[in-house]
């Protein structure tokens, strides 16, 4: 068995799934193959592949190609692929993916499914701070304010997709935006 399977075994038993957020306008096909036959489901933008269902791969909805590639990005298991919009079309944010045509899925025909697919991305918009100037309380897109405690719990697992929860060797906890080139949407610059 190779190192990889051996990694799925794991990856399967701990629940860990392949996951497609799209943060970009354009709307993209979502394969699973969990369900049974291969089937795709259309992502809108803003939208993200549930956290129970295993995404395998993602191509765009308008037959444009991603990375000069017009059929299916493979992704694997343990893989969260964050798509975003960038002046020439989009840009993928993940560790490994690689470049499959239909066959990859077996020999029986992908069935597209009718109308759209996913759960909204939640984000953290907004703070709200104390007197000393810390962070109490956070806005989440769809929910609405929340404190700190229930907060990071929803980022630790995973529900809220601009966050990233920090367990420092000193001090309690906290959480920070996922890093990127623009920093107006860092949680320190916020209210």
């Amino acid at each position: 068995m190779s190192t990889y399977q051996k990694l799925k075994t794991i990856w399967k038993k701990l629940g860990i799934k392949g996951q497609v957020k799209n943060f970009s306008s354009q709307s993209f096909w979502i394969l699973e193959t969990e369900t049974g036959p291969p089937i795709a489901h259309k992502l809108l933008p803003m939208m993200k592949s549930p956290n129970g269902i295993d995404a395998d791969a993602f191509r765009r909805v308008d037959g444009n190609p991603i990375e000069g590639h017009k059929s299916w990005w493979k992704i694997y298991d343990f893989s969260s692929a964050e798509i975003f919009e960038e002046k020439d079309g989009v840009r993928i944010s993940l560790i490994t993916k690689t470049k499959v045509n239909d066959k990859e899925f077996g020999i029986v025909p992908i069935v597209y499914a009718e109308g759209s697919w996913g759960v909204p991305i939640k984000l953290i918009t907004d703070v709200q701070r104390n007197k000393k100037k810390e962070i109490v309380r956070y806005f989440v897109t769809d929910i609405g304010w929340l404190t700190y405690s229930k907060t990071l719990s929803l980022v630790c697992y995973g529900e809220i997709d601009n966050a990233r929860p920090v367990f420092p060797k000193k001090g309690k906890p906290f959480i920070r935006t996922r890093r990127d080139q623009k920093q107006m949407n860092n949680l320190e610059m916020k209210s």
